[in-house]
């Protein structure tokens, strides 16, 4: 396509959030906004048209085609950012103590008008400098309306955050007290007498009443305690807070301001799923006699409360997760983003490998060579929960439905050892068989999903299974190709290439001659490259990765070690020595040497005088500029050859002379 480009700085160029720093959007991102045809074909000789460049920017699968955002037009651009304008996100930066101290002492009316500037704030800066002020200000007055948002205004606000961190935005906005009349003094002791009153009384005293006890007091004590109207205003300028808690204690004003959280569930299934992992109350035999406490690991849909699939393992581990997650995918496609806590499990190498962003480790990029995780494979976008906010999980709430149904079944009688984490099995506890355990939870979990009558929100009445069901009618179902399949089911290993071409690992050696040359380049480097296994069977072909993610090789065969003396042995030694001497043969033969005769010529140059030093040229030809420059150097005229001398006698010659008609001169005489 004309004005098509391709882009290898995949990192550089695409994005997934607003900023300054993001610029590259897929064009199928902006299908049927604006002008733009919502046909994918249509799309790109639309932008061709417009002689607006695109770029293609690797993604898992092959390629994508991208559009810089600062190239589109600008009913195109803003219609984008109002469709995108709820993705926004800010790292909220470090909490200010002292700057939200002083912001909660103001009136409530400063309060209110410094959130209102916060929200615009935190929009423009999301929004970032590349966007246009005429689009910021169309988003901005959709979003708060027009009064009090000119563009002087908007500068005004962005220059006040200007180095300050999204969390404490509010508080930088908090515009100066204009000071009121100076009202009635309230002695210091008399207002605490006033709220401790109203503290160790009913949560119904009267005000008044409380207001009476403390004018007695303070008549004796000599407290400055004014009328009744004035006390009145100034309880009633506390904040909400203050005063439910002056009234029925800390712990019951918390209950009742806690917001719950209200969150729209995704339209469509498969758009979010929950992963979590939960131990059990009751101990497994695994079938090698030991009481194992098991964990219960599940994908739940979010849309739907469906649980897609579910594993009982040991512990929770990575592999087990790998396990569930492909499973699930095969059976249902894939789905788009998958929201877990940070456990070991979850944001390990297998699962959150190449993940931009983890809470596991501070947040930190890991160094050195990373493996890639199955949600990079299969393209699920990966999405941690706050820690210590787990319980926000749409699989924390089916786990504690499911639990309530199944640690405390008859079918598990004795098998319990309590609830605490660190409980052991005594002697009278009864671990049940794994078989048992399985049918028990495929029976819950089944019963669960078809359980007709569900209030939840999109239930409407139908079970989780009927909701799902109807709900994957509707969706594009992206089936994993068995490639992806295959690498995600792959265990991956930072190993060193031996001076063999060979890597090592796990008492196996891979690599042989087919794979040694392209091995070979990374010993001695130090660094390391990425193997990548079959856990379930290390005896299959491997494939390699170097440390940008690049596939260096496949089938990597493994080497089996032979009994030692063995034929076996011995023709794999000589057929490992064959490939070597052809693999030499073939690059002896590309070599370009000298002969013998001329080597030894030119070797005999360096007894030879040295050569004179380089004066520069003699002649230079005057550069002519009247008219068309005409050779002015003429070639040399090649010298007159030597005749040859001939080769008859004098005695011949004599005998031509004699002879009528010849010549002599014809014959160098």
């Amino acid at each position: 396509m004309a004005g098509t480009q391709s882009s290898n700085s995949a990192g550089k160029g695409k994005g997934s959030r607003f900023g300054a720093g993001w610029k590259m959007i897929f064009v199928r991102s902006l299908l049927g906004l604006g002008r733009i045809p919502s046909d994918r074909t249509s799309a790109s000789k639309w932008l061709a048209r417009h002689n607006i460049p695109t770029f293609r920017l690797p993604v898992n699968g092959g390629e994508a085609e991208a559009v810089e955002l600062a190239q589109l037009p600008s009913d195109v651009r803003l219609a984008y950012l109002r469709c995108k304008i709820k993705e926004f996100h800010l790292d909220p930066g470090t909490y200010d103590d002292a700057a939200h101290d002083e912001f909660w002492q103001a009136s409530p009316s400063r309060r209110e008008r410094a959130e209102r500037k916060a929200a615009v704030a935190r929009l423009l800066v999301a929004l970032g400098s590349r966007v246009p002020w005429t689009e910021r200000l169309a988003l901005v007055h959709e979003q708060f309306g027009v009064e009090g948002h000119s563009k002087p205004r908007l500068k005004a606000i962005l220059s006040a955050v200007r180095g300050v961190d999204p969390i404490n935005f509010a508080p930088a906005l908090l515009d100066k007290y204009q000071g009121a009349a100076r009202s009635a003094e309230i002695g210091r002791d008399a207002w605490r007498f006033f709220l401790t009153t109203i503290r160790n009384a009913g949560p119904d005293f009267p005000l008044k009443q409380a207001w009476r006890d403390t004018r007695d007091v303070a008549a004796k004590t000599g407290w400055a305690w004014p009328s009744p109207s004035t006390v009145y205003r100034r309880w009633q300028a506390l904040p909400e807070a203050q005063r439910l808690a002056a009234r029925i204690g800390r712990a019951e004003a918390v209950k009742r301001l806690a917001i719950p959280a209200t969150r729209d569930k995704p339209g469509e299934v498969l758009e979010w799923v929950s992963l979590d992992g939960r131990t059990k109350d009751f101990w497994v035999d695994f079938g090698d006699g030991r009481a194992v406490r098991a964990t219960f690991l599940a994908l739940v849909d979010v849309a739907s409360n469906h649980v897609l699939d579910w594993e009982l393992a040991t512990s929770e581990n990575a592999a087990a997760t790998v396990r569930l997650i492909k499973r699930t995918c095969e059976k249902y496609g894939i789905f788009d983003r998958l929201y877990t806590d940070n456990g070991a499990a979850f944001a390990g190498h297998l699962v959150a490998g190449g993940n931009v962003f983890r809470f596991r480790n501070g947040g930190k990029k890991p160094e050195g060579v990373q493996p890639p995780g199955i949600c990079q494979i299969m393209g699920i976008q990966l999405h941690f929960a706050t820690p210590g906010n787990g319980q926000a999980k749409i699989a924390e709430r089916t786990f504690a439905t499911l639990s309530r149904v199944i640690y405390d079944r008859p079918e598990f009688k004795g098998a319990h050892a309590g609830h605490k984490p660190g409980a052991s099995p005594g002697a009278d506890v009864k671990p049940i068989p794994l078989e048992t355990a399985l049918r028990v939870i495929e029976r819950e979990v089944r019963r669960h999903n078809s359980e007709q009558g569900r209030r939840s929100h999109g239930a409407r009445g139908r079970s989780y299974e009927q909701a799902f069901r109807e709900g994957l009618a509707d969706r594009v179902t992206r089936r994993p190709t068995a490639r992806q399949l295959y690498l995600a089911g792959l265990i991956y290993t930072p190993v060193a290439v031996d001076r063999f071409g060979q890597v090592r690992r796990n008492g196996w050696a891979y690599g042989g001659p087919s794979t040694q040359e392209k091995l070979l380049p990374y010993h001695g480097t130090g660094k390391r490259i990425l193997l990548g296994r079959d856990p379930d069977d290390f005896s299959t072909p491997a494939l390699a990765f170097d440390e940008n993610g690049h596939l260096i090789c496949e089938g990597i065969e493994p080497v089996k070690s032979g009994a030692y003396g063995s034929v076996d042995g011995i023709r794999d030694a000589a057929r490992n020595r064959k490939a070597a001497r052809e693999a030499v043969a073939a690059g002896e033969a590309e070599n370009d040497r000298m002969k013998r005769k001329d080597f030894e010529r030119a070797l005999a140059a360096l007894d030879g005088p040295d050569p004179e030093p380089f004066e520069g040229a003699k002649d230079v030809v005057k550069g002519q500029f009247n008219s068309p420059i005409k050779a002015t150097l003429k070639p040399p005229k090649p010298k007159r050859q030597a005749k040859p001398k001939s080769v008859l006698t004098e005695e011949m010659m004599a005998e031509l002379d004699r002879v009528n008609g010849i010549e002599r001169s014809r014959y160098g005489r």
